[in-house]
């Protein structure tokens, strides 16, 4: 940053951000130095206590009522105040002008000057000497336009402030908006020329520079939305908003903004668009007739080739009019109850039947629906639609002239027998796999024609299909066989297959239908790899993760039961050291099952993430694992859940190769390379971050070596085939590559290259202890009576004022009644799952009707930053989690109530 750009940002206005409540968010350094307290101390006060005003009170309300007076008079307009200092000085003279923040968090910029008078030199001059500049520099709020501006704040707060000088053409960025675009801070543009290079092409009229007619006086504010090029390529959306300073010659001079990244809410409006477009492209041609039914809002609305099909064109069409049309069993019986009584269980539901036209004319139909319940499965809403069908096909699903055709197309396939397993059609698709012509087949039984092996030994298994029928478990893919096919040429084939039987009118068997596959034609994207590869590895972590869990909860069952039986206290720190491992275990578990909901890349230290893997992978087993990570070792820019299930994978299947586990060693290794070009094909060159992962397993075969990344192939008896397909797609999602060394009897090595990250790991900025201040009153719902007692003597502890409810509709009813006079709870924590009540989400949703400032913080066993940022875009102001100790209890009430 450029000595000049650097002093831009240091004026002698003092700023100020604030929140719709007058509280100050942020402040700069010449706000300190008038208040004459570092800039931090200012953060969390109201503002109008920074005042000397000559009318006090005590009365309840009285801060509210002044600051509401303040915006009045100050917005937009500069007004005349005395500044109270934090030292014990006289009060002095200032101007502030209050000025609306678009599309930021703040509500309000605040703007200070000092005001010098001949009554008060002494102090305009202590002050002026204090901010480091003359006092008739800034005599009034009519300074010069190049110290005016919102992102004067650019180096104080997390928002994406610039600051663009037009006459030195030198743009001068927050570490906020850097970062926003992928550089390390410093590292951003800094020249007109090549910012307004990163815009997109598309988008050059939305600069914020851009000016079609400049005011006749003063400044002008801007907003807009615009795309800027991000260091990797892709293009971030942002919404630019501040202020555009103009000279005497009307010619702008400067711009002071701050961007924010929508680029979400884009992507969100641009799928919102699509998906009305192809809505109207629906119902507005063709003979599909769509309707929306809502019960609870007697609001419904029905295309237009609905209405037609109502024959009421001039008339708006209702839920009377639709029932004229539906069988008359229907309309006796009512368009809700109807709905509600097909396949219960269900939220879509598919039929066929036959309207009555007004002509009096039988129309065959498809309805299908999808119904919305409430908690008593009381129908709220029905959106579907109605499918004509051709004549003469009976008000079937699919006309049986049509059926071979449509089961023709299909890649899988299809084996239909009669009720007693006879064969009654199969498609061109197993006509091929089984050898077996449909004439040929037909009333043969289906091991005849499906015939199974077993994959690991060859043996028949003609009873498998009746296995799987006979099985009270749901229908899933089988890969545990081969399939003998009657052109006796052919070896047998690896099939992955299911089975369901099919069910007549009166709820007996009316056949059966197999549907297999050829595994070498099955493809999935890298999402489904990686999503069916997650849910796989779960059983196979679940015994490990049970024994480390057990060894925890004995260590916490044997401090509590010391410290009880006889009175020795000093267990009870490993029993807490316990819990928290336990808690971190469940997020390790929780990340790796879900995986990243949000996708984001962050920069993480590479020893940290390997010790993560290793944690849950080696959770239970006798081997040795190790980590060798020194601290020299670059981070890497990766999605934490996705590197996890990685290393989890590789170690896994290390465990898994182990002739004998007991003996078993597995060692990753990680250090910083150098790659040339070709190197590592088709890496490019640059630097890397190297891990190796080996084994001292049974190795594997040469012959197995080419296909082990391979979706679904695998040498296992009970595996799938998709943990390295799984391991391949995600390495090469993070522009990096793996590749495998192996020998037979020796072990295997996996190394693994991954690009060094651009910047450091951001460093997490460590908590203050939480200490006791007891300035609040607090509402805590939980339906467990001993967490509630629990809690309660950590809220007693804290000096809080509190009461416990066990459902959400208590808690309404306590917060109902401290509202009604006049004192509501400082803070509610709320428990979002009650067992026969209302929950903390709905609860909190019934609070903010009855009081929109209520602050709810969420309590909730599940450790999950995405479920955290979930509900604190809802409007929760804290997220808590459980099991908590009373620091962490303190900590958050705390930051929740603006106090840490």
């Amino acid at each position: 940053m450029n000595p000049s750009a650097s002093n831009s940002l240091f004026p002698d206005t003092a700023l100020l951000v604030l929140d719709a409540t007058g509280t100050v968010r942020a402040a700069n350094d010449a706000a300190g130095r008038i208040w004459q307290t570092p800039c931090e101390d200012l953060i969390g006060q109201l503002v109008v206590t920074l005042f000397a005003f000559e009318v006090t009170s005590s009365e309840p309300g009285w801060r509210e009522s002044q600051w509401e007076v303040l915006v009045a008079t100050a917005l937009g307009r500069p007004l005349k105040l005395q500044v109270q200092p934090f030292e014990p000085v006289s009060a002095f003279d200032v101007r502030i002008e209050l000025q609306a923040a678009h599309g930021t968090d703040a509500a309000y910029f605040a703007r200070i000057q000092l005001v010098t008078t001949d009554a008060t030199p002494s102090a305009s001059a202590a002050v002026s000497a204090s901010v480091g500049s003359p006092a008739a520099n800034v005599t009034t709020a009519a300074s010069s336009p190049a110290v005016e501006g919102t992102t004067l704040l650019a180096t104080q707060g997390p928002l994406g402030f610039f600051d663009l000088d037009l006459a030195t053409g030198v743009i001068t960025p927050s570490p906020a908006w850097e970062k926003m675009l992928g550089y390390a801070p410093g590292q951003a543009p800094r020249t007109h020329e090549s910012w307004a290079a990163l815009i997109h092409p598309d988008d050059t009229a939305a600069l914020p520079d851009r000016v079609a007619k400049p005011p006749a006086t003063g400044n002008r504010d801007f907003s807009a939305e615009f795309r800027l090029r991000h260091r990797l390529g892709h293009y971030v959306w942002v919404h630019s908003s501040g202020l555009q300073l103009f000279g005497p010659d009307r010619s702008l001079q400067r711009v002071l903004g701050v961007n924010f990244d929508i680029t979400e809410r884009k992507e969100s409006e641009e799928l919102g668009v699509a998906s009305e477009d192809r809505l109207e492209r629906i119902a507005e041609s063709g003979p599909l007739a769509l309707f929306d039914l809502d019960f609870t809002s007697s609001e419904h609305w029905f295309s237009s080739a609905l209405t037609s099909l109502i024959g009421e064109d001039d008339v708006e069409p209702s839920v009377h009019s639709l029932l004229k049309i539906l069988p008359e069993s229907v309309a006796e019986q009512g368009l809700v109850a109807w709905l509600s009584s097909i396949d219960p269980g269900t939220a879509f539901f598919t039929s066929s039947l036959s309207l009555r036209s007004p002509d009096g004319r039988q129309i065959p139909v498809i309805i299908g629906t999808h119904r919305q319940w409430s908690r008593k499965r009381e129908l709220l809403r029905a959106v579907g639609f109605i499918l004509p069908l051709p004549p003469g096909t009976g008000g079937g699903l699919v006309p049986p002239t049509l059926l071979p055709g449509l089961l023709d197309t299909l890649n899988e396939a299809v084996v239909v027998t009669d009720a007693h397993a006879q064969v009654i059609y199969l498609n061109e698709k197993a006509a091929k796999l089984t050898g077996w012509t449909l004439p040929e087949a037909r009333n043969l039984k289906l091991t005849e024609v499906f015939k199974l092996v077993r994959r690991n030994d060859g043996c028949p298994d003609d009873t498998a299909v009746d296995l799987v029928l006979a099985a009270e478990e749901q229908p899933r893919l089988y890969a545990e066989h081969s399939l003998v096919s009657n052109n006796h040429d052919k070896p047998a084939l690896p099939v992955i297959w299911t089975t369901r039987q099919l069910r007549a009118e009166d709820d007996g068997s009316s056949g059966i239908v197999v549907v297999f596959r050829d595994p070498q034609e099955m493809t999935l994207t890298p999402e489904e790899i990686i999503r069916a590869n997650r849910f796989d590895s779960l059983g196979q972590l679940a015994g490990g993760i049970a024994h480390d869990f057990n060894n925890l909860l004995t260590t916490i069952l044997g401090g509590i039961s010391t410290a009880k039986d006889n009175r020795d206290y000093t267990k009870l720190e490993d029993a807490e050291s316990a819990c928290m491992a336990a808690k971190s275990l469940t997020r390790q578990l929780l990340t790796f099952a879900k995986g990243s909901a949000s996708a984001v890349q962050q920069v993480i230290d590479t020893g940290d993430i390997l010790q993560d893997a290793v944690r849950i992978a080696a959770a239970g087993t006798t081997a040795v694992v190790t980590v060798t990570a020194p601290e020299t070792v670059a981070p890497i820019q990766v999605d934490r859940g996705q590197i996890i299930q990685v290393f989890q994978n590789l170690i896994i299947n290390a465990l898994q190769a182990m002739p004998d586990v007991s003996k078993g060693r597995v060692q990753l290794r990680a250090t910083n390379v150098r790659l040339a070009e070709n190197d590592v094909p088709p890496l490019p060159a640059g630097n890397y971050v190297q891990i190796e992962v080996q084994d001292n397993g049974s190795g594997i075969p040469p012959g197995h070596i080419e296909k082990i990344f391979e979706p679904f192939y695998t040498t296992k008896k009970t595996g799938t085939g998709l943990g390295l397909a799984t391991v391949l797609s995600i390495v090469r999602q993070h522009g990096g590559q793996i590749g495998v060394d192996s020998t037979v009897g020796t072990g295997t090595t996996f190394t693994l290259f991954f690009p060094t990250a651009d910047r450091p790991v951001e460093e997490e900025v460590r908590t203050a202890p939480a200490l006791r201040f007891g300035t609040g009153r607090i509402l805590f719902l939980d339906d467990d009576v001993k967490i509630c007692e629990l809690t309660a003597g950590m809220l007693t502890s804290l000096d809080y004022t509190h009461d416990v409810v066990r459902t959400g509709e208590d808690a309404i009813t306590f917060y109902r009644r401290y509202l009604n006079v006049g004192r509501p709870y400082d803070a509610v924590i709320l428990d979002l799952n009650v067992v026969g009540g209302m929950g903390g989400e709905e609860c909190f949703k019934q609070l903010r009707d009855l009081h929109p400032e209520v602050r709810a913080i969420v309590n909730s066993g599940y450790d999950s930053e995405d479920m955290a940022r979930r509900y604190l875009d809802m409007g929760f102001v804290g997220y808590l989690t459980k099991p908590y100790r009373v620091g962490d209890l303190g900590r958050v009430l705390k930051a929740a109530l603006g106090k840490s």
